[in-house]
């Protein structure tokens, strides 16, 4: 009877897992399918993209798309895209190594972008002008965006390591780069912004008193004005006379040993040249003024005599350490501690390329 009531039982048991692992494996069945379904319905809204861009004239190839990222996420990469709209007056056209997208299954709405290799950005400033191109590399480029339920970008993010940009003659570095922003109103277009790059280096054109070295620049504010146009000149262009503006309520900055904290504005004048100003602390002035007399912009006299009105100027914060609360204004292509020039200004648009 006890050997009878074993058996029954141990058969009852088998039984159980026999059916416990047929429903695990269902399910995990049913799991694949349905990543299957949608990651093929999100390489479809891929594919439907690039049909609706060449139905418009423009060009749109790759060399290969591949489907993965079972069983976390829905991932398609394309290697070698390339984009390009000659009915364009700029002529643009948009190369990159590999492009990949990801989405959860239970968040479709946010997109994490990779991209490998290099980017690569040309255009033409005007008909019979030469080419001109930017290019992008960097360790790593991972960027985000959520859009909403019409398919409206909401909120982007961007992180890139190691970045190095060269864009016509000059050449831009950084050990890190990561950009923030968030729809604001659309009347008029604004988008709420914060930049942070770390260990920056500027181009060569750009080597003025303090060097090319930047350590740390944080800019944090709201970006307001209408920004289109068929070539990067007539966005600034029709940004500038649309009332662009950059209102900033944080900025800082470390430039060899110069430390500044503050907020203010930042416009561009009808050269392209920076145009705005802020308020703030600043630490290290001594310094800069040091920078200033070697490179002869200041006699030693009037470095004397600046150093001996910053003794009269400075106060100290709550640490005890000595700054300066002046104005910092950039007008007429110059840069403006107080009423003092510090250095010129040129334009913020790239060189133009050797034909």
């Amino acid at each position: 009877m006890a050997g009878c009531k074993t058996a029954c039982y141990t058969s009852v048991m088998r039984y159980r897992f026999i059916i416990l692992g047929g429903i695990v494996a269902g399910g995990l069945i049913a799991y694949y399918f349905l990543w299957a379904h949608l990651v093929d319905q999100v390489a479809g809204r891929a594919t439907a993209w690039i049909e609706s861009q060449r139905a418009q004239g423009r060009e749109v190839d790759y060399d290969r798309m591949r489907l993965w990222g079972f069983p976390y996420r829905l991932s398609v990469t394309f290697e070698n895209l390339r984009w390009h709209d000659p009915q364009s007056a700029a002529d643009w056209d948009l190369q990159a190594d590999s492009v990949t997208a990801h989405l959860q299954l239970w968040k479709l709405e946010h997109v994490i972008f990779d991209l490998g290799g290099s980017q690569r950005l040309g255009w033409r400033p005007a008909a019979g002008a030469a080419r001109q191109q930017a290019i992008l590399t960097s360790a790593r480029f991972l960027a985000s965006m959520a859009t909403d339920a019409a398919g409206a970008w909401q909120r982007f993010d961007t992180d890139i390591r190691q970045p190095k940009l060269a864009v016509g003659l000059q050449d831009w570095a950084a050990e890190r780069l990561r950009l923030h922003g968030r729809r604001g109103g659309n009347v008029p277009p604004s988008t709420d912004l914060a930049l942070q790059v770390d260990n920056g280096v500027l181009p060569p054109e750009a080597d003025g008193p303090l060097g090319r070295n930047v350590a740390a620049l944080t800019l944090v504010g709201n970006l307001r004005g209408a920004l289109y146009g068929k070539t990067p000149e007539e966005m600034l262009r029709t940004w500038r006379e649309s009332g662009g503006i950059l209102d900033l309520s944080t900025i800082g900055l470390q430039w060899d040993g110069l430390k500044l904290e503050g907020n203010g504005s930042l416009a561009v004048d009808r050269q392209m040249r920076p145009l705005g100003a802020m308020s703030g602390q600043i630490y290290g002035a001594t310094h800069g003024i040091d920078a200033l007399q070697a490179l002869g912009r200041m006699t030693d006299k009037e470095a004397g005599a600046a150093k001996a009105a910053l003794v009269l100027l400075e106060q100290p914060d709550g640490e005890g350490k000595p700054h300066l609360t002046v104005p910092l204004s950039a007008q007429d292509g110059k840069l403006f501690l107080g009423p003092v020039p510090l250095f010129s200004l040129s334009s913020v648009l790239p060189a133009p390329a050797q034909p």
